[in-house]
């Protein structure tokens, strides 16, 4: 079986959830970037089920029923969601992704960030000297806020679970 085309897509979504992890990072800067990885993310994501329906229609399907036993409760609305959140972003209006703002608290010493690098004067053991908001990107899953990136981070691990199991048995 020959899945090389999939385990890109899933290598793909990868590439993109450190983009947006990179851009989390960033002290100063612009979201839109981050819904741009986001969407990205999703998509290439969701391309890995689309994939294997098509490519291995003979077996997956049944198989994919059985496999999703195997999550818990959880792990599924994780899924659910993701599927969800993509069908709204590629369809609709955009990720039901939210921006707080977070503040970070910075004492003395050298800051460095993706965006740049911040040197904070002031006397040792004193802290807060700083405080700079930056924006926190977060879903809402099953009635708990998590972080995007983390809750993007469990869902591409699933998928390559769930990929390396469909591999070990249709060898």
């Amino acid at each position: 079986m020959n899945v090389e085309g999939i385990e890109k897509k899933l290598r793909e979504a990868k590439f993109f959830l450190n983009k947006m992890s990179e851009h989390e990072r960033m002290a100063f800067k612009d979201q839109e970037p981050f819904d741009f990885y986001l969407s990205a993310f999703l998509s290439a994501a969701r391309t890995l089920d689309y994939r294997l329906r098509h490519e291995q229609a003979a077996v997956y399907p049944t198989w994919r029923t059985a496999w999703d036993t195997t999550l818990t409760q959880a792990q599924q609305g994780l899924i659910k969601f993701m599927v969800d959140d993509r069908n709204v972003e590629v369809h609709e209006s955009g990720s039901s992704r939210v921006v707080k703002t977070e503040n970070r608290e910075l004492g003395p010493g050298t800051h460095s960030f993706a965006s740049g690098t911040m040197d904070i004067v002031g006397p040792p053991g004193v802290a807060p000297l700083a405080i700079i908001q930056t924006p926190a990107y977060n879903f809402t899953i099953e009635g708990t806020e998590r972080k995007a990136t983390d809750a993007c981070e469990e869902y591409l691990a699933l998928l390559g679970r769930m990929l390396a199991t469909f591999k070990a048995d249709h060898p």
